[in-house]
């Protein structure tokens, strides 16, 4: 009995060396050690990527509508809020196009810089509520020479449908994550519309 319990404590002994000195696989063991780390680093890089993207794309279709609010075109043209709506979402691409049921618009104007007090995107986890998207855009936006603040604030779904963007979200300024579980993407436009009358 005893003689075979030393015999077995040399095989274990031998199989323990030739274990620690076996290499083979340790390619496959150190590539599951960052596998994980290396896939959320490039997770986030591609949020990331995302969320630039679709901020890109929101400012750059503000600027753009907006531009036919400050030259007095929509306004002559007698451009409804919701075809203004319509406008920002064609003008950001295909992206902001096919959500463009969660794109809120805010036109405000005043005879001074001071007179415009910004509206909040959404308060409480809801966004805000649009004014009435038949009536004529010249009623929130003013006539020539008023100061106009267009506020386009985007409720983006992709969170939910890739739930690692979450934590890369932003919430509102009221800190309140949006009840849909989507981000809050703004953006901004103000100036002073042309002597276009």
């Amino acid at each position: 009995m005893r003689v075979r319990q030393i015999a077995s404590g040399f095989r274990f002994a031998a199989f323990g060396r030739r274990f620690a000195g076996n290499r083979d696989g340790v390619t496959a063991v150190e590539f599951a050690i960052v596998a994980m780390p290396f896939l959320l680093f490039v997770l986030g890089i591609m949020a990331v990527g995302l969320q630039f993207f679709t901020i890109n794309a929101l400012d750059n279709a503000v600027q753009t509508a907006a531009r036919k609010i400050r030259t007095g075109e929509a306004q002559r043209a007698g451009m409804k809020l919701s075809e203004f709506k319509d406008l920002v979402c064609e003008s950001g691409g295909y992206y902001i196009q096919q959500d463009c049921e969660h794109v809120y618009i805010h036109v405000q104007n005043a005879g001074n810089w001071a007179d415009i007090v910004p509206s909040p995107c959404a308060e409480n986890g809801t966004m805000t509520p649009q004014a009435n998207m038949t009536t004529e855009l010249a009623d929130s936006s003013g006539g020539s020479e008023q100061v106009v603040l267009v506020t386009v604030c985007f409720d983006w779904r992709l969170p939910i449908t890739f739930p690692y963007l979450q934590y890369m979200m932003m919430n509102p300024s009221d800190g309140v994550a949006l009840e849909s579980g989507g981000s809050l993407i703004q953006s901004v436009a103000t100036f002073r519309t042309e002597p276009y009358e």
